[in-house]
């Protein structure tokens, strides 16, 4: 477009598009962009509606697409992108073509409102434009000045006019643009003098029909293709399961750059709970604790990195080794993995996040029971007796105690005078019971072992048996006379 470029070095200002509101976004000036084709119509005194029947000029193609935001353009197969649900800012030429003989005045309207009425652009709210000087590369003028607004014959056929235009990318991708128009002109004999599309009401624009029916309206494809801007984390535990009292478990996470021309730039690896996964830090033995990690590369690029490249369509990698808590069987645990990462078009991150889950495998850690006897020396003799739960997860429900020799000893009876001990009793994880009886010895030289046996079972349905022995040595010593 060398006339357009030799016109900018003259300084002349080309149409400006500036963004106006929802769905689709065209227009010169702010005044202008409230009103659609059949408002300008109106405001210059005509009752009549628009048919919009001829087709004496269209809105052909749009053609040297050019994206400077929201989306980017293949340098070599020259394939335009645009990311879904996002705006597009893009240039291009724009090619009204004649299908018959000298129109006067041409121009174009384009729906800024997405074309709820699917109408075109003939009612709604809409941005027009007008073949001028500085933004007609190929621009004719039959009329004499005032008039500004080109003209097309069968020697400048079709009219090329630059405009750059922002709208909202579709929102399902591989969707292509749609650009909802209406193209206007004036026949001979209606060609009055006119001025551009104004910028001040509806009436100050003259880029409108000769005729209620010197309009056409239609939709037109760009070849600008909507694509995702995102990336898919998967996070999956390669250690099935750990013992209730913790353990190491290894975790494999993929990123994967779902973008068809883009690539992606990874800011970040982050879990919960065990923080960033591209570095080890910790105590190695502690919990939480990252303890080794693949996901930093050299160079390599299947490998996650950070301000590494993902290309589009493309995906990396890393493995991670971390110490899982301790938990209670059957539970689990689970955590988290969030990935971002940036484009050149977008700067802010796009995140997506996976958990894994590893599960707790049971542990069986038995009680143990210990029994003291009092430290004098006495007939009636008081034996403590103490049951300690080695699990630190399960809790321990103690059934029974008896002694071999005193037999049961949680109530008073026969050779047991007193008794604290008493059953069912609940010892917490890593608590114990304790409690004491007395029983009498008949025979102060003597030497009693007796054995207290109890029977226990833990929360997991585990049953248990423990003992403890005690020996006592009774003994008389006399003073001759």
């Amino acid at each position: 477009m060398s006339t357009i470029k030799e016109v900018r070095r003259l300084g002349v200002a080309l149409t400006v598009f500036t963004l106006v509101g929802g769905g689709l976004f065209v227009g010169p000036e702010a005044a202008s962009a409230q009103t659609c084709i059949e408002d300008v119509w109106k405001a210059h005194g005509n009752n009549q509606g628009l048919t919009c029947e001829a087709n004496d000029v269209t809105l052909s193609s749009a053609t040297n697409i050019s994206i400077s935001a929201g989306g980017s353009c293949d340098p070599d197969t020259g394939v335009c992108r645009c990311f879904a649900g996002e705006m597009v800012t893009f240039t291009a030429d724009f090619a009204m073509t004649l299908t018959t003989q000298a129109r006067y005045d041409v121009g174009f309207y384009i729906a800024t409102d997405g074309d709820p009425n699917d109408d075109g652009a003939l009612t709604g709210t809409c941005s027009a434009t007008a073949s001028l000087l500085g933004n007609t590369s190929n621009f004719a003028q039959l009329d004499a000045a005032p008039d500004v607004c080109g003209d097309v014959t069968s020697t400048n056929n079709p009219v090329l006019v630059e405009a750059t235009i922002t709208t909202l990318c579709p929102s399902t991708p591989g969707e292509q643009l749609q650009l909802p128009f209406a193209t206007t002109w004036r026949q001979p004999g209606s060609n009055e003098v006119c001025s551009g599309t104004g910028d001040g009401p509806a009436a100050d624009n003259d880029v409108f029909p000769g005729s209620p029916s010197k309009c056409n309206t239609g939709t037109l494809a760009i070849d600008i293709f909507s694509e995702p801007v995102s990336l898919v984390v998967t996070k999956d535990a390669l250690t099935p399961s750990v013992p209730e009292t913790g353990g190491s478990a290894t975790f494999m996470v993929t990123v994967q750059n779902t973008a068809a021309t883009l690539p992606l730039t990874l800011t970040s690896l982050s879990d919960v709970p065990f923080g960033d996964i591209t570095s080890t830090h910790g105590d190695p033995l502690a919990p939480l604790s990252v303890t080794a990690t693949t996901c930093i590369a050299d160079g390599n690029p299947a490998t996650c990195e950070l301000n590494g490249t993902i290309p589009a369509g493309g995906s990396c990698s890393c493995t991670f080794t971390a110490n899982v808590p301790a938990g209670d069987f059957p539970g689990s645990h689970t955590d988290t993995v969030t990935g971002c990462a940036t484009n050149a078009i977008n700067p802010t991150p796009t995140c997506d996040d996976d958990p894994a889950e590893v599960l707790y495998s049971d542990v069986e850690q038995p009680p143990s029971l210990t029994k003291t006897p009092s430290p004098n020396c006495q007939i009636d003799v008081t034996y403590n007796v103490v049951v300690n739960n080695g699990s630190a997860q399960d809790g321990l429900t103690l059934n029974t105690l008896s002694d071999n020799v005193y037999g049961v000893i949680t109530s008073a009876h026969d050779a047991v005078l007193s008794s604290t001990c008493a059953v069912p009793q609940t010892i917490a994880p890593a608590g114990n019971y304790a409690c004491s009886f007395v029983a009498r010895i008949n025979s102060c030289s003597v030497s009693v072992v007796d054995i207290v046996t109890g029977t226990a079972t833990d929360d997991d349905g585990a049953n248990y048996t423990v003992t403890g022995q005690a020996t006592v040595v009774v003994s008389v010593v006399g003073t001759t006379p």
